[in-house]
């Protein structure tokens, strides 16, 4: 085993992911690559909430370079109020979440043991985005948690786990 492919959403079932993938690169002394899937649908209040609370820092400099917002216009009230004014910065917050996200579990994986670590941030659906990393990354097993941060329509639609673990030709561990 040599690749060991870990989609990671931010949420407790991603984290135990990595924390069972970290358990077995060490073990096989096998890269692990984090893997991000950022999609173009509407913020939803959560990740607004999470966006505003830890990463606004990360968000405004982008905002600005993009010229979605003028650097005077973020006052005293910070980046907050422009969250819910422009629909468009749904792209930069998620990008901006997703390389918070990796960059946590890149820093758990690490502390854990593991010596080769990865991350990629990729457009696109969460499914689509797990199985063609894992194609062009070569890896020999995927890592999964059950249940991530999806919502509603996944419930009638099929899960992400349960997309990749049907959809792949690799070994799929999903963690609950």
């Amino acid at each position: 085993m040599k690749t060991i492919l870990v989609a990671v959403d931010g949420s407790d079932h991603s984290n135990r992911a990595v924390e069972l993938a970290a358990d077995i690169a060490i073990k096989y002394d096998a890269k692990l690559v984090l893997v991000h899937a950022v999609d173009s649908r509407p913020l939803t209040d959560s990740e607004r909430r999470l966006a505003e609370a830890e990463y606004a820092d990360r968000i405004e400099p982008r905002m600005v370079a993009s010229d979605i917002v003028d650097s005077r216009a973020t006052g005293p009230g910070g980046v907050g109020p422009i969250f819910k004014r422009y629909a468009e910065t749904g792209l930069i917050i998620r990008t901006a979440l997703g390389e918070g996200l990796l960059d946590g579990a890149s820093r758990n994986a690490k502390e854990k043991g593991v010596t080769s670590v990865e991350t990629m941030l990729v457009n696109g659906e969460a499914a689509d985005v797990i199985l063609d990393t894992a194609e062009k990354q070569k890896a020999n097993l995927i890592v999964i948690g059950s249940r991530g941060q999806g919502d509603l329509k996944s419930l009638f639609l099929g899960s992400v786990s349960h997309k990749v673990a049907n959809r792949s030709d690799i070994n799929v561990i999903t963690v609950k």
